[in-house]
């Protein structure tokens, strides 16, 4: 593909004519996040018009990841007590999980729920303000493979059919195909949903983390996390590679032997719930 195709790739994104499907609340919520008024009963009030929608973003909100000591019993109470860029994430997960399950990605989810499980860990351990929006950056990182996988499904074809053993790095194949990854997708898809810095950085750089300039601590978190569940085999993104780990991002997250132990024993404590979640 030459650079204009995968610029049109681009334009077709940001125009929002070649998204994936979303529900009206969820562009609704996109179109009304911009303004610097907004408050968390409005934002609660609009996902709630989607009842099946609000459920599951409930659901997110009272899972054993977060561990938060009462109940979440409304949406505007989740805006409250998580923040509204983490209510908006989880709004954008619950409709990827569902075009991700339709299309038979159940593995894809898997993987992208446990670098969500570790990232928050993570966060958690190195006391960061918002952890929970490292959980969501880790259910949202390899979102532009919905795109690439599910509504462009030639693309994804020739991209499986270039790499059908997948011992190859998928981003390279996707690369070499393309010139461009489900990485700078997931960006593109980002920008075009309004998300904020703290989640479009850790999903365009999650494969480069040092590239990173506004959200460096939250990019290294989820690219850590995501070589270690690639590492842990926790569902499947795509291919069995495992990436490099970036020594820039490891010494910003500063893990030492016996706190990397703990992190992954945790991990793989909270992974057994999982299958709550598919």
């Amino acid at each position: 593909m030459s650079l204009s195709a995968a610029t049109d790739f681009r334009n077709r994104i940001e125009q929002l004519g070649d998204l994936p499907t979303l529900p009206h609340v969820v562009q609704k919520l996109a179109s009304m996040i911009g303004r610097p008024n907004v408050s968390a009963e409005e934002i609660g009030s609009l996902i709630e018009k989607d009842q099946v929608l609000a459920a599951k973003v409930l659901r997110l909100a009272n899972s054993p990841f977060y561990g938060f000591p009462s109940r979440i019993a409304s949406v505007p109470h989740a805006v409250v007590v998580l923040g509204l860029n983490v209510v908006k994430g989880l709004t954008l997960c619950a409709t990827a999980h569902d075009i991700m399950k339709d299309a038979g990605l159940d593995q894809l989810w898997r993987h992208s729920l446990g670098v969500a499980i570790t990232a928050q860990i993570l966060g958690k351990r190195l006391d960061m303000k918002n952890a929970e929006e490292v959980f969501v950056a880790g259910l949202l990182h390899d979102i532009g493979k919905v795109l690439l996988y599910v509504k462009w499904p030639d693309v994804g074809k020739k991209i499986k059919a270039a790499n059908p053993s997948g011992d190859r790095p998928m981003v390279q194949v996707e690369q070499q195909l393309y010139e461009v990854s489900h990485a700078e997708v997931g960006g593109w898809l980002a920008n075009a949903w309004h998300l904020p810095v703290a989640l479009r950085e850790p999903i365009l750089f999650h494969h480069q983390p040092g590239a990173a300039q506004d959200a460096q601590l939250q990019t290294a978190v989820v690219h850590v996390a995501d070589v270690l569940v690639k590492g842990m085999a926790c569902g499947n993104p795509g291919d069995e590679w495992v990436p490099p780990l970036s020594r820039q991002a490891w010494d910003l997250v500063g893990l030492d032997e016996e706190s990397l132990a703990g992190c992954i024993t945790r991990a793989s404590d909270e992974f057994l719930a999982i299958d709550d979640y598919l």
